[in-house]
């Protein structure tokens, strides 16, 4: 693996980590691991393609592999970053998923993450607002 691959999977556990270390985290509330597994796509999206140039196969397993290390059944987190995918190629696309790969992908090269974590478990409670709640393509 080269050096600047090895970066990309190292701030992703960072990542990881500080998410799931927080008091907040509960692995087995779906809505806050889909809210997560959106939000780590941006962010090693953005890692993976504009620092260190990885394809899109690549960043892909990156993302599955920190979610399924989690717990997260791999079949699942693979329709996650399926769909997660599919949002982020759609054109002017405004839909919750896609504001929360725009969330990662803002922050992929900023050194201090405490604002992405807050926003794990912000945007997990404004969407189980009425007008928040989302229905999840990938699910099916």
């Amino acid at each position: 693996m080269t050096d600047l691959k090895q970066y990309a999977n190292d701030k992703a556990s960072e990542f990881t980590k500080q998410v799931t270390m927080d008091q907040r985290w509960k692995l087995e509330d779906e809505l806050m691991c889909q809210v997560f597994g959106f939000t780590l796509y941006g962010y090693v999206f953005g890692i993976g393609r504009v620092h260190a140039f990885m394809d899109v196969g690549h960043i892909h397993q990156v993302v599955i592999e920190q979610l399924a290390g989690l717990g997260i059944g791999r079949k699942y987190v693979e329709g996650l970053v399926h769909a997660a995918h599919e949002e982020f190629k759609t054109e002017n696309n405004q839909s919750a998923n896609s504001r929360l790969i725009g969330v990662g992908h803002s922050h992929a090269l900023q050194e201090n993450m405490s604002a992405l974590v807050d926003s794990i478990f912000n945007n997990s409670v404004a969407l189980r607002k009425p007008t928040g709640r989302l229905w999840w393509k990938f699910w099916n």
